[in-house]
C-alpha cells in the first residue's frame, strides 16, 4: 500500500472537507456567507450520507455534507475537484466533469426531495433545498465567483416557478470578483490554501487538527482502500461489459470483502441491485 503524504492533504480533499465541516460553527458560518442569511442552528443529516431512490435499480448518491437549519431548509454542500486530486469521482477530466455537473445537480435535488417526502406526506410539505458545489474550476466559463440558479419563466424572467429548489456553484478561480469579502477570502483559500481572514484561519487550523488526528488517519486509510476497490472494479466493469457471469463473480468477491454496500457493488458491476442483494 502506498505511503500517504499527510502534509499534502488539504481542505479540498473530499474526506478532509467532510470532516472539517463537521465543526458546526464553521459549517454554519460558511452557509451564512454563501446565502447571506443568519442561521441560529443546523442539524447534520449524516455526513457523507447515501441516499437511495425508491426504485432499487436506480443510482444511489453519496453526499459530502448534508444539513438542515432550524427552519427545515435542507442543504447539500459538495467539494468538486478535478484532475489527479479528484478523489471521489472517476471523471478527472475537467470538461467531462463540467458537462455532467448540472445533471448531477438535477439528480441530487430529485433524491433529496424523495428523502424529504415520506410516505403519506403531501407535496406541499416539501421544504426548501439547496445543492451547493464548491468548484476548483469555473463550471460555466463566465468568470463569475458564484452561479446561482432557480427555475424561472422564459417568457417573464421575473417570475419564479416556486419549487423551493436552488442550485449554487462557487468558482474559486474568480475569488477576486466576489463582493462579499469573507466569501472572497474563502474562495481564495480553496484555490491557494492561504488563509487570510479569521474564518479561513479557523478552517485551516481545523484542517491541520483533522489531518494530524490518528483515529481520522486510520479511517482515511480505509476510505482510500475502498476507493481503490471501487476504481479498480469500475475499470473491470468496462472490460466485463456484456459478460454477466464475470460481473456476478466480481460482485460476489466484493460482497465477501464486506467493504462496499450492495448499491455500490451494483454500480461498479452494472448489475441490478436486486441481483446483488440476492447473492
Amino acid at each position: 500500500m502506498k505511503t500517504i503524504d499527510w502534509e499534502s492533504l488539504t481542505f479540498v480533499n473530499n474526506y478532509v472537507f467532510q470532516e472539517v465541516l463537521k465543526n458546526k460553527e464553521l459549517c454554519k458560518y460558511l452557509i451564512e456567507r454563501i446565502l447571506h442569511i443568519q442561521i441560529k442552528d443546523i442539524r447534520y443529516l449524516i455526513a457523507e450520507r447515501h441516499i437511495n431512490s425508491a426504485r432499487i435499480s436506480s443510482k444511489s448518491i453519496r453526499l459530502d455534507v448534508y444539513v438542515e437549519n432550524q427552519e427545515g431548509t435542507v442543504l447539500d454542500i459538495e467539494m468538486q475537484v478535478t484532475g489527479d486530486n479528484s478523489t471521489v469521482y472517476f471523471d478527472k477530466d475537467e470538461a467531462t466533469v463540467i458537462k455532467g455537473l448540472p445533471l448531477r445537480t438535477r439528480y441530487y435535488q430529485s433524491l433529496i426531495s424523495m428523502d424529504m417526502l415520506k410516505q403519506g406526506m403531501k407535496y406541499r410539505e416539501l421544504r426548501k433545498s439547496y445543492v451547493i458545489f464548491i468548484c476548483t474550476f469555473d463550471p460555466f466559463g463566465k468568470g463569475l465567483p458564484m452561479y446561482h440558479f432557480t427555475y424561472r419563466c422564459k417568457e417573464d424572467n421575473t417570475l419564479e416557478m416556486g419549487d423551493l429548489t436552488e442550485n449554487i456553484f462557487l468558482n474559486d478561480k474568480a475569488a477576486d470578483k466576489a463582493e462579499d469579502m469573507e466569501l472572497a477570502d474563502f474562495l481564495c483559500y480553496v484555490n491557494s490554501g492561504k488563509a487570510g481572514s479569521e474564518f479561513t484561519q479557523a478552517i485551516d487550523a481545523e484542517t491541520k487538527r483533522v489531518t494530524n488526528d490518528e483515529d481520522w488517519r486510520e479511517r482515511y486509510v480505509t476510505w482510500e482502500m475502498d476507493l481503490k476497490i471501487i476504481q479498480e472494479d469500475a475499470e473491470k466493469k468496462g472490460r466485463l461489459a456484456g459478460n454477466k457471469e464475470g460481473r456476478i463473480d466480481t460482485a460476489k468477491a466484493l460482497k465477501k470483502q464486506g467493504k462496499l454496500s450492495d448499491s455500490e457493488i451494483a454500480e461498479v458491476t452494472a448489475l441490478p441491485l436486486r441481483e446483488v442483494a440476492a447473492l
